[in-house]
């Protein structure tokens, strides 16, 4: 069986229940950049085995696997994620370039005033070449899209017509990393600040009998001590996803008695940072996602 590293009664992962395999089930995605490929892997699998997928939600890099799904793309999916580089996702700015070649007080004076480390104009092409808004307006799953709401402090939520490639960019620009979006006229930056998995905004539609939370975080990692300020900062964030996605799915447990929320996670430590679209890395993360997949498939009776 496939765990999250929780205590035993806190967690239900890929079990069968009573009601049946042929449950109506939502999938939940939490993103991570490139960890991404472990659900890409595993919802991949999930479709093509015929899971009665009728509603899909993502935050961050699940989004975009998301949309993918909801528009009936799951054939292509792996595809894409297994052919991305980082220069299809990020570049560099060039004023941040340049900062770092300035003495050590102008480099901190140039990047307090810079908007954004890295370019997002490569993630929104790659979104816009990747992505069917009609077949999304017209598919029979269920698509929600998460984003934060800076001004405001809470989640913006999209449905399948509401949902748009500004949308789909800002659900995954980390704040700092990634400028802010202006999507009608509010400033929006990754869903995962206010819901790392939006398991709760996407039940509260039409009940359905099993809610599935794919995670791309998994236990003992077993990465390098966080000696460094990089590692400190990647440790302390998916720490604070880790304990997000807990909280949310035990609230969803309590408000939902009559949905069974299961956790999918990564059987094996991924061993791939959130910027580092490797594509070895990428590979062998996309087969770990539809091996844990077939796994959680073969316990719930598929």
């Amino acid at each position: 069986m496939l765990a999250l590293a929780m205590p035993p009664d806190a967690v239900a992962t890929c079990i069968p229940i009573s009601t049946g395999r042929d449950v109506p089930t939502t999938l939940i995605l939490t993103g991570g950049g490139a960890k991404g490929a472990y659900e890409a892997g595993a919802v991949a699998a999930l479709a093509e085995a015929g899971l009665p997928i009728r509603l899909v939600a993502g935050s961050s890099a699940g989004a975009l696997s998301a949309a993918m799904i909801v528009a009936g793309r799951a054939d292509r999916l792996e595809a894409t994620w297994r052919s991305l580089t980082r220069e299809q996702v990020y570049s560099v700015r060039a004023p941040t370039f340049f900062a770092g070649l300035l003495p050590g007080w102008l480099t901190l004076r140039a990047l307090s005033n810079a908007s954004s480390l890295l370019d997002s104009r490569p993630l929104r092409e790659l979104i816009t070449a990747s992505v069917e808004l009609e077949r999304i307006r017209s598919s029979r799953i269920g698509l929600i899209v998460t984003a934060t709401d800076l001004v405001r402090r809470e989640p913006r939520v999209f449905d399948n017509q509401s949902v748009t490639v500004d949308a789909l960019v800002a659900a995954a620009a980390v704040p700092g990393l990634f400028p802010a979006v202006d999507v009608d006229g509010t400033l929006l930056v990754d869903g995962g600040l206010t819901g790392r998995a939006p398991v709760l905004e996407a039940l509260e539609g039409t009940p359905v009998g099993r809610a599935l939370v794919v995670l791309s975080y998994a236990p003992e990692e077993g990465a390098a001590p966080a000696t460094t300020i990089r590692r400190s900062i990647e440790e302390a964030f998916e720490t604070a996803m880790l304990h997000q996605i807990r909280r949310d799915v035990e609230l969803a447990r309590l408000k939902h008695p009559m949905t069974d929320v299961q956790l999918l996670a990564p059987s094996a430590p991924l061993r791939l940072r959130p910027l580092e679209f490797d594509a070895d890395g990428i590979s062998r993360v996309l087969r770990l996602g539809r091996t844990d997949a077939e796994t959680c498939l073969r316990a719930l009776g598929h």
